[in-house]
């Protein structure tokens, strides 16, 4: 697998554009791309971006990927046909960035166009129609009754896609799975899943009751709040919408970005000190959630406020990445008491947490179902 940044670490990064639908679940199959390729690739940070109607556009995608310190970002136009979205509106957003960004790099890759791969794709669904297999199973998903997460999600295809599905086999045939219990399981399994790592196995780390609180409060409506954008942008809003929480990140906010100056920290930082001065105005400030994935910065100004009584989020999901602070933060973090769910050691990142998260999300949402079955 070759890394795109294994010669200068996070200074290159893929970017997926697509179209956009005002339908917000339409979207979500972007955002799947992005994570495959991610995967698929191995690269270090692959950013989805929208020329209409999702969020972030192109360009807001530019920001939050030059706020990270990448130099060059490649643009992969998830497109079929070379629409004037190709030729005219990709072109103009690109030019636009780098006026804004003139020392930014921003190679442009050709659009999906026709290529033999798509052809085997036509192919292999309109062969499964043809055997009566397409759609095979989604007439009985609703069949199990079980309220155990590790059934619903293994048997459940309203959950998993099936390169999905046999990508969980897969893992599940190389994991003992027999050592962590049936609330474990499933978040270690999107682990390394999202990561393709199975040390995350024994690197994950779950404390005091942590996936309960998680679920506990994902059905009560908790928000989320996150270090950066690029956890904001990878929760599933459509899940946590359902139970009526948001997702909160104030980094990028002018008085955030201003207040950082003028008390010499980062604005990770900072945005974490606003987010608790906004979680105390609210009905119920214990009931949110905390995910921290890439800044240490973060998570410790988190636990200072933590241990002087500011707040208590109902779960702290700690995993900052990198070799500053990162293992001393979630070190700190793992002898608090409170639910937390964190990495020992340096690894970890924004896409560890938002793994975690969406793993949570999708159980809260099965036990949802399973219980309205019942």
């Amino acid at each position: 697998m070759q890394h795109l940044t294994s010669h200068n670490s996070r200074l290159t990064a893929v970017l997926i554009l697509g179209h956009g639908s005002p339908v917000s679940n339409a979207n979500n199959t972007l955002l799947d791309i992005a994570r495959a390729v991610k995967i698929k690739g191995g690269y270090d940070i692959v950013q989805p971006a929208f020329l209409q109607f999702e969020h972030p556009n192109f360009a807001k995608a530019v920001d939050i990927l030059a706020e990270q310190g990448v130099q060059k970002i490649i643009v992969h136009p998830y497109f079929l046909y070379m629409g004037s979205h190709v030729t005219k509106d990709l072109p103009f957003e690109i030019e636009t960035a780098k006026k804004k960004y003139p020392n930014l790099e921003i190679p442009l890759v050709p659009h999906l166009g026709y290529h033999e791969k798509l052809v085997d794709v036509a192919v292999e669904r309109i062969e499964s129609a043809r055997q009566g297999a397409w759609g095979q199973g989604v007439k009985g998903s609703r069949e199990s009754k079980s309220s155990n997460p590790r059934t619903l999600e293994s048997s459940n295809p309203i959950f998993q896609h099936p390169i999905e599905a046999e990508s969980f086999r897969l893992i599940g045939e190389q994991l003992d799975e027999s050592r962590f219990n049936s609330l474990e399981l499933p978040i270690v399994k999107r682990l390394i899943h999202t990561t393709a790592d199975f040390e995350y196995a024994d690197l994950v780390r779950f404390g005091n009751n942590a996936i309960e609180a998680g679920m506990d409060a994902i059905s009560k409506g908790a928000d989320i709040i996150t270090d950066v954008r690029m956890v904001e942008v990878g929760i599933s809003k459509e899940k946590l919408n359902k139970f009526g929480g948001k997702v909160r990140c104030f980094v990028s906010d002018e008085d955030v970005v201003q207040y950082a100056k003028s008390a010499g920290i980062t604005k990770t930082a900072a945005a974490m000190r606003k987010a608790i001065d906004f979680t105390s105005h609210i009905p119920h400030p214990t009931c949110h959630i905390v995910a921290v994935g890439n800044a240490p910065t973060a998570l410790l100004e988190l636990i200072k406020m933590i241990k002087a009584g500011q707040v208590a989020p109902a779960l702290v999901i700690g995993v900052p990445v990198g070799f500053v602070d990162a293992e001393e933060s979630k070190e700190e973090l793992m002898k608090l008491d409170i639910p937390y769910i964190s990495i020992k050691g340096k690894k970890g990142g924004s896409t560890v947490a938002v793994a975690i998260v969406n793993a949570l999300l999708m159980m809260a949402e099965m036990s949802r179902i399973s219980g309205l079955e019942d």
